[in-house]
């Protein structure tokens, strides 16, 4: 039997259950779906589940989803859909180029910012190598990515096409009880990708979260404040991974335990009823929310509780290795030495101990196996870093995973002893453009593009004294036939924005690797953000930050705008320091150009002009989201 039959049989014609997005978070969105079907002839019968999922992902969501089905007999198809009452949205592609170039997009003006989402239902994975490059650049125009493997399609063939982090964005039927199960746990994480849009708006609701009634600040009842009011959270869908996000948000380390059933006692006011985390949330508005509602005294209902450790990471250290940057990883948690998990534990991670150990880029990943032993205690079972982070503290961490360290394997790294020591650009038609070029040891190493973003583009235009870069989002149309592929020893380099040099960043070499999605290319502004002011507030410290580029004032995206920002702002108006750091339009949206999409201070700069920043032709904000800020008043 087929996956697609067995699709009609758990469907059967009725409504399949799949959990809705957040209750009252209703965010703009344009979702396309795009399924392969070629390869089962003309038996279109079996194609109708996917139909039905896109239904059903309509339904949860309230956006406009579009299917689009990829046969080379798509007249045939076109025909099926037709004689069996149509479908609105349904979109037949004969080639899969005509559908890459017809996912240009452009953003949309207005005052709401809209989200993208592609969705690859994969039954075979060999043509979307092909879609590397446009992929990337749709990534970079803002188009989330995910992927539903319907068979043994290695992971390969498409973990890099799926947005980061690969564990949200990439699923496979075969891997779920069930496809309702698989299709509803794909729509959650559609419905978070969404929502991501409308963090600021969701951390207004609840906008503080404690534990109480436990022994210490770290160990409790779960309440959150929402409406200025403090409630209770549920414990009907609690487990582990909320706890891991409760923990963070108080600022204590990984959750030991999620308990259920009034474990600190009996709560009183009004209750959340779910809150659906992955572990990986900074805070609750990350997570999916269900409804804020009064408590019905027949319900069964009990308030959830957590205890978590009293701290997170420590030190790290190298153990075990012949020199300073290679060994076995160990982190102190509680003053105790952890070993971590290497099957949770992958590039990113290690590029990021070998940053935070003052060693040069990661070399290679290494396996280390302990005894059987059982000392899960002393292991921490997943690790998830973006690859930006100084330092291992700043990543999520767990204690626990539904499976544990699989034969005690524990993670090594070896990381160079020096660091990325020269860039260049070449073939540009400036200094401050052209394919990047990075010197490590003996040797000039092209950059792949794939994981080349902004937010490196910004290091590199300040660590060559150009201005800030220039986002390019428009996504022009492509050929699948490309020449020649370059090769490089530099997978990849995972900069936050903040910093000085490519070589504070932490990087990832790979001897031999494969340019499949072209070579890292940057274009720098050669002027800089040359003045600053506030505008719609109550004095010349407060308000909306404009800034003069290019001849003309605009405004500053909130995408990026933090504290950090903010200080350097008012440092160069010479107000005192920030007091209150704003986003969502706060002091009423501006006008005319969004010059700064993004903005990467460390908050000791003396202006903007010196940060790290990125500027777009074709803005992917929209003026709701100016940012603005309060400076203090200058002290006489």
């Amino acid at each position: 039997m087929s996956v697609f039959a067995w699709f009609v049989l758990i469907f059967g014609g009725t409504t399949a259950h799949i959990e809705a997005c957040s209750h009252g978070v209703h965010p703009s969105a344009e979702i396309v779906v795009y399924a392969d079907s070629f390869r089962y002839g003309k038996n279109y019968h079996l194609l109708e589940p996917v139909r039905g999922f896109v239904e059903h992902l309509k339904n949860v969501t309230d956006h406009r989803v579009t299917l689009h089905l990829y046969d080379y007999n798509f007249k045939s198809l076109q025909e099926h859909f037709r004689s069996h009452g149509g479908m609105v949205g349904f979109i037949p592609e004969k080639y899969i180029v005509d559908f890459i170039n017809s996912m240009t997009w452009r953003p949309q003006s207005g005052i709401t910012r809209k989200s993208y989402i592609l969705i690859l239902m994969v039954q075979d994975g060999n043509p979307y190598l092909f879609m590397k490059p446009k992929i990337h650049k749709l990534k970079r125009a803002g188009v989330e990515i995910f992927g539903m493997k319907f068979n043994n399609l290695q992971n390969y063939e498409l973990h890099d096409i799926v947005s980061y982090p690969q564990k949200t964005h990439l699923y496979s039927i075969l891997e779920y009880a069930s496809p309702e199960r698989a299709l509803s746990v794909l729509t959650q994480s559609v419905c978070r990708s969404i929502e991501a849009k409308e963090k600021s708006a969701k951390k207004a609701f609840f906008s503080q979260v404690r534990l109480s009634d436990g022994s210490d600040h770290c160990r409790g009842r779960v309440e959150l404040l929402y409406n200025d009011t403090w409630g209770w959270l549920s414990d009907q869908h609690w487990d582990r991974h909320g706890a891991d996000v409760i923990c963070r948000q108080v600022g204590c380390g990984p959750s030991l335990e999620a308990m259920k059933g009034d474990a600190f006692g009996p709560a009183s006011g009004n209750v959340l009823e779910q809150m659906d985390c992955t572990g990986d949330e900074h805070d609750v508005s990350e997570c999916l929310l269900g409804k804020w509602s009064e408590p019905d005294s027949d319900s069964p209902e009990k308030s959830a509780g957590v205890s978590c450790l009293s701290s997170g990471v420590g030190s790290v250290r190298l153990v075990n290795g012949s020199g300073p940057c290679d060994g076995i990883v160990e982190v102190s948690i509680n003053n105790i030495w952890n070993r971590l998990c290497l099957w949770n534990f992958d590039v990113r991670e290690g590029s990021v101990v070998c940053r935070q150990m003052g060693c040069g880029p990661l070399v290679k990943m290494q396996e280390n196996i302990v005894g059987e032993a059982d000392i899960r205690w002393r292991t921490v079972e997943e690790t998830l870093c973006s690859g930006a982070e100084s330092q291992l503290s700043e990543c999520s961490l767990s204690l626990w995973s539904s499976q544990p360290c699989l034969h005690n394997v524990h993670a090594g790294v070896v990381c160079s002893t020096s660091a990325i020591s020269k860039v260049s650009l070449k073939e540009g038609n400036s200094a401050c453009s052209g394919k990047v070029q990075v010197f490590h040891g003996t040797s000039w190493n092209v950059v792949p593009a794939f994981e080349w973003d902004v937010e490196e583009e910004a290091v590199l235009c300040r660590q060559l004294g150009c201005g800030p870069a220039i986002e390019r989002a428009h996504v022009k149309a492509m050929s699948i036939f490309r020449g020649a592929v370059a090769w490089t020893d530099l997978r990849s380099v995972y900069c936050a924005g903040q910093e000085k040099s490519l070589s504070e960043c932490s990087s990832v070499m790979s001897k031999g690797h494969k340019c499949e999605s072209g070579e890292a290319e940057v274009l720098c502004s050669q002027s800089a953000i040359s003045k600053v002011r506030l505008a719609g507030g109550d004095s010349r410290c407060s308000g909306r930050v404009e800034v003069f580029y290019n001849q003309a004032w605009g405004t500053v995206c909130d995408d990026t705008w933090d504290i950090s920002d903010a200080h350097v702002v008012c440092r160069q108006l010479e107000c005192g320091p920030a007091e209150r750091v704003s986003g969502g339009a706060d002091f009423s949206p501006g006008s005319g150009p969004i010059w700064l999409e993004k903005l990467f201070c460390n908050g000791t700069e003396t202006s903007i002009s010196q940060c790290g920043g990125v500027v777009s032709k074709n803005s992917l904000c929209v003026h709701s989201q100016d940012a603005g800020v309060t400076c203090a008043s200058k002290e006489t």
